[in-house]
C-alpha cells in the first residue's frame, strides 16, 4: 500500500499524556534507557515502549487501536490484528536511521537470497510523532516508489538510492502530535535530519501484523492481540 498520512488521527490529549509520562520517567534518572531527546546532547538510543516505566503501553496500544487508524489497519491486514511488542519503539531521531525497509525485520541478508518478494513481511508500521517534526526537529522521509521486494544492503546507501530513484521521489512531511503515518514493509524510508534541525524529537513506532498470519521468522518475538 502507498504510505498513508493522517492528520489528527489521534486526539491531542493522549499524545500529550504519553510525552508527559516519558518526561516523568526520564526525570527519575534511569540512565540505562533514558531517552536522549529529552536531555539534549548528541547521545541517542531507541527504547522499547513496553519496557518504559511510567508509560502504560497496553493503554497506549488500545488508544491507537480504537482510533481512526483501525479501519486502515484492518483493510490492509484483516479484522484480527496483532502488535509485535518487541518491535515497538520510542525514537529520538538522533543519530539518523539510514535507508531501510521495515519488512526486512529479522531477515538475514548474509545467508538468505534477496530480490524475493516473499521475504518482505506482511505488516504495517504506525509512526506517531509526540513532538512537532520535519522542520526544526528530525522527521521522516521516504521514497515514492512501488517496491515489491527487499533491497540488498548495497542498494541502501544514499548514493545508490539517489541514483536509482532521484531526489524528486523523496517525500518529507511536516508532522504534528496526533498525526499518524501508516506504511507497509516495502516502503524505503529513513530519518529526515538536517543540520538546521536543532530541536529534539520524540516519536513512537508500532508494528502490526495479521493475527492469523504471524511471520515465522518473528516467532521469538512477543505479540499481543489488539481488541
Amino acid at each position: 500500500m502507498a504510505p498513508l498520512l493522517l492528520a489528527g488521527a489521534l486526539p491531542a490529549a493522549p499524545c500529550a499524556a504519553w510525552l508527559s509520562a516519558i518526561g516523568m520517567w526520564a526525570a527519575e534518572g534511569d540512565a540505562r534507557l533514558l531517552p536522549p531527546t529529552l536531555l539534549g546532547g548528541g547521545r541517542s538510543t531507541s527504547c522499547l515502549l513496553a519496557a518504559m516505566p511510567g508509560l502504560d503501553f497496553p493503554a497506549l496500544l488500545q488508544t491507537v487501536a480504537q482510533s481512526a487508524l483501525r479501519p486502515w489497519l484492518q483493510q490492509a491486514l484483516g479484522p484480527a490484528l496483532a502488535c509485535d511488542v518487541d518491535q515497538c519503539w520510542l525514537r529520538p531521531g538522533r543519530p539518523a536511521h539510514h535507508w531501510h525497509q521495515d519488512g526486512a525485520l529479522r531477515f538475514d541478508f548474509g545467508s538468505d537470497a534477496t530480490g524475493d518478494g516473499a521475504a518482505l513481511l506482511e505488516m504495517l508500521t504506525c509512526w506517531l510523532p509526540l513532538t512537532p517534526c520535519g522542520v526544526h526537529a528530525p522527521g521522516i522521509e521516504w521514497v515514492d516508489a512501488d517496491l515489491r521486494a527487499l533491497l540488498p544492503p548495497a542498494e541502501l546507501t544514499d548514493d545508490a538510492v539517489l541514483s536509482r530513484f532521484g531526489a524528486a521521489a523523496r517525500v518529507r512531511p511536516v508532522m504534528q502530535p496526533g498525526d499518524a503515518l501508516l506504511f507497509d514493509g516495502a516502503l524505503l524510508h529513513r530519518t529526515h535530519l538536517t543540520p538546521a534541525m536543532a530541536q529534539p524529537r520524540c516519536s513512537i513506532e508500532l508494528r502490526f501484523f495479521a493475527a492469523d498470519r504471524l511471520p515465522a521468522r518473528l516467532a521469538a518475538d512477543r505479540f499481543v492481540t489488539v481488541a
